[in-house]
C-alpha cells in the first residue's frame, strides 16, 4: 500500500504515526486515565441517611458536590428514600468526614452504615 507524502503528513499531524511494516519500531499503549476507577485502589461504600432535604435539587446538588470531592469515586443521593450512598478511596476520605461534610452542608445525618 503506498501512502502519499501529503496524506502521510496529514496523519502524523493528527498523531497517528504512520511506519513502514517490519520497521522494527516497537508498538507502546497509552497509560489508562487517572479520572478511570481503578480495582486495585482500596475502596470503601457508606450509606447515610439523611434529613433536612425538602426537594429533589437539594439531592442533586448534594450528589454533585460529593462527586467533585477528591476520592470519591461514585455518589448517588436519593431525595424520596432521604439517603446517600457514597463509594470513596479509603485513603483519600472516610465516612467520618464525608458525614461532616453533609452537616455542613445544612442537613442532618441520621443513620450511617458501611455496606
Amino acid at each position: 500500500m503506498n501512502i502519499t507524502n501529503g496524506f502521510r503528513s496529514m496523519l502524523v499531524l493528527a498523531g497517528l504515526v504512520v511506519l513502514p511494516m517490519g520497521s522494527g519500531l516497537p508498538v507502546m499503549a497509552a497509560p489508562a486515565p487517572h479520572n478511570v476507577e481503578q480495582p486495585n485502589v482500596k475502596q470503601k461504600t457508606v450509606q447515610f441517611r439523611i434529613s433536612g432535604m425538602t426537594c429533589a435539587a437539594c439531592a442533586k446538588g448534594l450528589e454533585a458536590s460529593f462527586r467533585n470531592m477528591a476520592g470519591v469515586v461514585k455518589a448517588d443521593v436519593d431525595y424520596k428514600a432521604g439517603q446517600a450512598v457514597i463509594t470513596f478511596e479509603a485513603a483519600k476520605q472516610s465516612a467520618d468526614s464525608l458525614s461532616k461534610f453533609v452537616t455542613k452542608c445544612g442537613y442532618q445525618v441520621k443513620e450511617t452504615k458501611l455496606v
